[in-house]
């Protein structure tokens, strides 16, 4: 149950495409169903361009004692890019840890309203954590519809 977090640095790229692809794959049957979560994490892959979109964002990277990779977030401008914990990792507090360290760079970054897109399984943990949903939508990713919800934050006063 321990870990670190640092911020991202070139040589754990692949390690955190792994583990976000990972994470997606391991996401519950009853929330999406097996082609949506392959289009889904087919579209997080070890592409210059994917590495290049984490590099320039506030990214952070959650290790275990052994320096593993348990948890990635990103954060571009006022929006929450991605928040993924390796699925055997979840309810730790990881999720936590990383959303919170987050939202304090926003407040430093004089970020009013923080966004992302949730999915149906990240929905009631942005939730729990004062995100109020703006509007559910459908993404297309590799040609397959995938659910989710546009949610806000009000973080600086």
């Amino acid at each position: 149950m321990v870990w670190f977090i640092e911020q991202l640095q070139k040589e754990n790229l692949r390690d955190v495409v792994r583990m976000v692809k990972s994470s997606i794959l391991n996401i519950s049957p009853r929330f999406y169903d097996q082609v949506q979560l392959t289009a889904w994490a087919e579209g997080v892959n070890n592409h210059p361009y994917i590495h290049q979109r984490f590099l320039t964002a506030y990214s952070l990277v959650a290790k275990d004692a052994d320096h593993n990779v348990i948890g990635f977030a990103s954060l571009v401008g006022a929006h929450i890019d991605f928040l993924y914990v390796a699925a055997d990792r979840q309810g730790e507090g990881v999720a936590t840890q990383l959303l919170s360290l987050l939202e304090e760079q926003a407040k430093k970054d004089a970020v009013r309203v923080l966004t992302t897109e949730a999915s149906a399984v990240a929905r009631p943990f942005f939730q729990k954590r004062g995100y109020a949903i703006k509007k559910e939508q459908v993404k297309w990713i590799r040609g397959i519809s995938i659910k989710n919800v546009q949610m806000f934050k009000k973080v600086h006063k």
